[in-house]
Formats: structure tokens, sequence, C-alpha cells
């Protein structure tokens, strides 16, 4: 009886360890692994970025020379750059400390398989920015970016945003 106890006793130590051990490798390689709050993100569509208190302003924008775009949807606004909080992603961190506190963002339906890229030659009319996002140091757009379409089934265009 008292060596059932024992393995019994053990088992259940074995067990608790377990749980921890899971709990602090889930932890490093998840959230703390990946370290989301470190990098600056923007919002998807212009509702999350009116919750999380970042919308600035809608703004103006033609498609054209398109194709094959039937049901698409489109709508460029500026937000504030941000941070995700240190321990979840609802949290909200404005970035006051950076050259550009602007991102030039938009909102758009994510069925259809089409990529969105700004032209190359427009790029340099941003302050900063890569081949999707816009960085700003106004919250205002000094030209007009072109934003080339392109999709899986044939589908072509230019977005013009001002």
């Amino acid at each position: 009886m008292k060596k059932i106890a024992i393995v019994f006793t053990g088992l259940c130590l074995i067990g608790i360890l377990l749980y921890y051990l899971f709990g602090l490798f889930s932890s490093s390689v998840g959230w703390y692994g990946y370290k989301k709050w470190k990098y600056r993100v923007g919002t998807t569509s212009i509702l999350e970025s009116k919750n999380r208190k970042i919308f600035v302003k809608h703004l103006n924008y033609q498609i054209v020379d398109s194709s094959n775009l039937k049901g698409f949807h489109f709508r460029p606004y500026i937000e504030k750059g941000f941070r995700y909080g240190y321990h979840s992603m609802e949290e909200t961190r404005i970035d006051t400390y950076t050259k550009y506190p602007y991102n030039l963002s938009y909102e758009r339906n994510k069925k259809d398989s089409i990529v969105l890229n700004i032209f190359p030659e427009d790029r340099v009319k941003l302050d900063s920015s890569d081949v999707n996002w816009g960085y700003l140091k106004q919250p205002y757009l000094q030209d007009t970016i072109r934003i080339k379409i392109e999709g899986v089934t044939n589908q072509k265009g230019i977005i013009k945003i001002w």
C-alpha cells in the first residue's frame, strides 16, 4: 500500500512539473519568443484604427486602368504608427519617438488573391517606405501615390491616392 502511495505521489509531481515546463516552453516560443511588442505594426481596417484611437483621416483615391476587379474593396487612410503592448496585442503603444510617426494604410478585402505594391518611383515621394507600407513625417501626402494591383486571375489596375 505504501508503494502505491509513493508511485501515485511521484506521478502527480511529474505531472505538475510537466505542466509548468510546458507553460514555460510555450511562453518562450509564443508571445515572448516572437517579441511582438518590439516592432511597429499597422491596422488593416479603419474600424480597428478607430478602436485603437490612432485613426487620423481618410484619403481620396481613384482606380484607373483596371480589369477584372469585380467586388474589389479598397479604402486608404492615415493612422498614427504604433506597437503592440508588452503583454497583449490588444494594447496600443503609439510610436512617439520616431522620425515617421504616421502610416499610410489601407483597408481591403482579402478574400481574393490580389497583391498591392507601391510603384518604386512613388516610394521616394513618401518619407520612408517598403513595398507595401508607407511612413510619413506629417499626417498628409505631399504628392499622389500610385499602387499597382496584380491578381492571380488576371486582375490588374492602378490605384491613385492623394
